[in-house]
Order: C-alpha cells, then structure tokens, then sequence
C-alpha cells in the first residue's frame, strides 16, 4: 500500500494555527508580515483581553462572585497563551516529529490499518464533540449578554466608560474576537496534544503486531526492527512530553479550579438560566479537556505494558539461540511501561482523571462555604 499519511488527520490543526499566527512556514519566526500578524493576534486578542479581566478582578477582591466569575476565565486564558506561546517556539520540534511519523518505520501496513482504526476514530470523535462543546460555550458567553442591558460577555475593566455607545459596542466586539481566537486555540492545542499521544498508542499497537508476526526464518533481522521501532516510539513520545510536561502540569491544576468555580457558579444563578447553561457547558468542556489527556495517556500505558506479551506470543520456539537471548533483553528491556506526565510528577492515566474530579470537588465545597 501506499504510505499512510499520519498528518492527515491533524491538517485542520495545521492550518488553524497558521491562520492564528503560531505555525510559520520555515521552522522560525523571520521579520515578515506573517510575524507582526502572530505578535499582534497575540497581543490585542491574548494579552488585552486577559489584562482587563485581571483588573477587573483586583478592584473587587471583596466581592467573590465578581472574583469567582472572572478569576477562573482568566486563569485560563493566561494558561492558554502559555500554551501557544510554548507551540509556537517548538515548532521546528512539533514538524520534525511530524517527519519521523511518516517515515518508513512507522508505516502500517494493510492489515495493520485495522488496527489502529479504532484509535484514529475515537481520537476523530473526541476532536469533534470538544470542538462542539466549546462553541456552545461560546455561544452562550457571546450571545446571552445582547439580551441584556448593556452587559458584555466578560467582566472587565476599561479605562472609559464601556456601557455608552460607541465604547459598548468596541469593547464587546473586542470581547467576541478575543475569546474565540482563544477558544479556537486552546481547542486545537489540547487535542494536537492528544493526536500526538494518539499516534504513540497507534504506534505500540503496530509494534504489538509486528512482534507477534515473528517467524523463525528471519526472526532476528525481523526482532531487531522491532527493537529500533520500540526505540523510535519511546523518544517520540519523550520528545512531545518534554515540550509540554509542565504546561499539563498547570492544566490540571487549572482545570481542577475551572471546574470546582464553574461548578460554585451553577449553584448561584437562577436554575436552567441561560447563565446556569453558561456555567454548566464550561464546566463541562473544562471536565472533558483533562479527559482528552488522560484517555490517550492511559492508553499508551496499557498498550506499552502489551509489549513483553506480544513478544512472548511470537513463533520463537523455532528461532536461533542467539535470537531467544535478544528477545529475552528486549522483553526485560520493555517490562517498564512508557507513561506521559507532568514534569515526572503526575503520570496521566483515567485514575489520575478521576483525582482531578475529585480535586474540583473539594474546591467546589471551599468556595461554597466561603460564600455562606
């Protein structure tokens, strides 16, 4: 068959981000139209809209609803910017994993493609349904405010006064490309970060096959392939951990408050509002963000844990003695399971989900007394 192309199914993420400003055609930003582009999306739509949010939160640090109701979005949307920032300065590493994804080790074949079927589609599913959470989110925060008076999406602070016309009517429009640039972004981030996980667990299945298909003919040339595409799977997914280990770290964590907050904020408002809806879609959206992470994570865990097993269930009853050694080291070598984490703190897997509820939980059960 011809070769599979694997970044096919990330072309819509591709082209976002260069449309957003933080996928530049070499492997660098150079001094063109396309930088002062990126700088200035960054800086007008990012960094203005959360700073007036932040404002907007320190001049009323005595009213919790105000800071509840502001403080996670733009807790948010700074990790969000950190997200895109960290994106676009690694680039050249994102494209060069890219490469090493469509190389001939990593290559399907016919029957393979069955295979990691499954894998491709439910990241396809998960991609969709995230990206139909959001825009309901959106939806809500965008357009529930016309129906009010001269209430803007987003609690902010603004040096004039932004309940008169023309201001209302800037600052809203501002506040409506803002967060859908930010929207849009943090959507195709996270789940690139899940596609590249996707694609490690795609991988292991590939090489589960591969070994299992051991025959005693050529059975050591075939081992050592294994071997080196065992090798190239785990600095592939060493390689996209290291760029964003720290900043799923700060994810969890901010997810944890998005979520317990949101959660606060539901039990406020008037019930089956549309604010209540608001609150309840975020909430929602931020829930299954973490799951996107910890679904794909806890895949590879599994799939990695396979490995010594599909090994074992090779035909090397026939194979040389020097072959059985090898495939002795190499199932050794494979005992230890291949783990994402957050800076070597947190291993992402379902139970680590689970924790992140049960976080939001108790900061949910905090704020609420708080505010009694």
């Amino acid at each position: 068959m011809a070769n599979y192309d694997w970044t096919s199914t990330i072309k819509v993420h591709i082209t976002c981000f260069r449309l957003l400003g933080f996928w530049p055609k070499n492997d660098g930003y150079n001094f063109d139209l396309y930088t002062l582009w990126a700088v200035f999306a960054v800086i007008f739509f990012g960094f203005v809209q959360t700073f007036v949010e932040t404002v907007k939160i320190f001049t009323n640090l005595n009213d919790l609803e105000i800071v509840t109701g502001t403080a996670f979005v733009s807790f948010s949307e700074i990790l969000i910017l950190l997200k895109i920032f960290y994106l676009a300065r690694n680039t050249k590493t994102f494209k060069r994993l890219l490469v090493t994804l469509n190389s001939d080790m990593f290559q399907p074949t016919n029957d393979q493609m069955s295979l990691i079927l499954p894998e491709l589609n439910s990241w396809k599913l998960m991609y969709k349904f995230f990206c139909i959470c959001a825009a309901v989110t959106v939806a809500f925060w965008l357009l529930v405010p016309m129906f009010q008076v001269r209430r803007l999406p987003f609690l902010a602070w603004y040096p004039f006064d932004a309940k008169i016309s023309p201001n209302y009517e800037i600052a809203y429009v501002h506040q409506s490309i803002s967060v859908s640039y930010i929207s849009i972004s943090n959507v195709h981030v996270d789940t690139l970060i899940g596609a590249m996980s996707m694609y490690t667990a795609a991988q292991l299945t590939i090489l589960k096959d591969n070994l299992r298909k051991l025959k005693p003919e050529q059975f050591e040339e075939d081992l050592i392939r294994c071997v080196k595409h065992h090798r190239e799977v785990l600095k592939f997914a060493k390689s996209f951990n290291d760029v964003f280990n720290w900043i799923i770290l700060v994810q969890f964590f901010a997810s944890a408050i998005s979520i317990g907050f949101s959660m606060f904020l539901v039990t406020i408002v008037t019930p089956f509002s549309e604010e209540f809806f608001s609150f309840a879609f975020y909430g929602f959206s931020a829930s299954f963000e973490i799951f996107i992470y910890c679904w794909f994570a806890n895949e590879i865990q599994v799939k990695s844990d396979q490995v010594p097993l599909s090994a074992f269930q090779s035909d090397w009853l026939g194979a040389s003695e020097e072959a059985k050694k090898s495939l002795i080291i190499f199932m050794a070598n494979a005992q230890r399971p291949l783990k994402i984490s957050a800076l070597n703190l947190v291993d992402l897997s379902l139970n680590t989900f689970l924790k992140i509820l049960k976080t939001s939980w108790s900061y949910f059960a905090l704020v609420s007394q708080l505010h009694e």
